[in-house]
């Protein structure tokens, strides 16, 4: 059997690979002692067709729009991106208490996220109670509207300054618990009383294991400077599992994992992260395409003008 390949064009212009398989099938026969005539030569010439491999102008190409860019896991939400309420216009978050599935306390039954990261938040918080012993891990904060914000803004602010909301209450519109993706965790006891989240055992599991449910500490002490907001032990974000675990390994805060991806990812050079025993590669987009990668994927935009795509292999 022989392979030969050879390049044509088709009547559309698209270059074929042409496999040639000729089975070349020769017999003589020879009966009763008498010398018989030689078979003619039965080949036949199976021709298959295939596209050729295809070139990067032939790939399937994924396209993003300009409000691609500004939803998705991974925005950026802080003092210098707001978040764009046109482009999540038909984000819709659930109430915890009617989606939770572990019973956890929550300190307003009207609180609501994203239905995406509920799962990843019931198993967080029955994994912290279960390893601390405890049963009060609850919510004490989550999506909030711009007015709510505002109305969050002007109460600190009356009650303790504008300095004070400055350092800890993002400016509405500014506010990642917009996004439904935040949350702030707190301690509520079985008689209702409140406890201080950020002094308790439960802040330090969290702060050592939230990456492995797709959380981050968002506002770490030595990153104030980057992030513009004070230290609050309290305040979680979920970005996704990948990306979570590689912040956490690196000490990078959510601004940084950014620019970094930015600065140093491309389909071609992919930042390859290991996460619960899967394997991720992950790159920055900052146009308005990319060719679809052939295993299952994820894109979420940045808020910043990019999309990073996020590969499981």
């Amino acid at each position: 059997m022989e392979y030969i390949y050879r390049e044509s064009i088709s009547s559309m212009g698209k270059k074929l690979l042409i496999i040639f398989m000729t089975l070349p099938l020769m017999a003589s026969l020879a009966a009763c002692g008498g010398k018989k005539e030689a078979l003619t030569t039965e080949a036949a010439a199976q021709t298959e067709a295939v596209a050729a491999t295809p070139t990067a102008e032939e790939k399937k190409m994924l396209t993003f729009s300009e409000t691609d860019k500004c939803r998705g896991d991974l925005i950026l939400v802080n003092a210098d991106h707001a978040y764009n309420f046109d482009a999540n216009a038909s984000f819709s978050p659930v109430r915890i208490v009617d989606a939770q599935q572990y019973d956890y306390p929550v300190s307003n039954e009207d609180f609501r996220l994203s239905p995406d990261i509920m799962h990843a938040l019931d198993q967080m918080v029955k994994d912290c109670d279960e390893a601390m012993g405890t049963t009060y891990t609850s919510v004490s904060s989550a999506w909030r509207s711009k007015e709510y914000q505002q109305s969050v803004w002007d109460e600190m602010a009356e009650l303790y300054g504008e300095d004070y909301s400055e350092q800890y209450v993002a400016v509405p519109g500014y506010s990642e618990h917009h996004t439904g993706l935040a949350l702030d965790l707190g301690i509520i006891y079985d008689d209702g009383s409140e406890g201080t989240f950020s002094e308790s055992e439960n802040a330090v599991w969290m702060a050592e294991h939230s990456y492995l449910y797709g959380f981050i500490r968002r506002y770490a002490e030595n990153k104030t400077d980057i992030t513009g907001i004070s230290n609050e032990a309290w305040h979680f974000r979920y970005v996704g599992v990948p990306h979570a675990a590689y912040m956490y390994q690196n000490d990078l805060c959510l601004e940084e994992y950014l620019q970094k991806l930015r600065a140093d990812t491309s389909p071609e050079q992919p930042l390859e992260i290991e996460a619960g025993g899967t394997k991720y590669s992950v790159y920055y987009v900052s146009g308005d395409s990319c060719p679809e990668p052939e295993e299952s994927f994820m894109i979420s935009g940045d808020n910043c003008g990019g999309i990073i795509v996020t590969v499981r292999h």
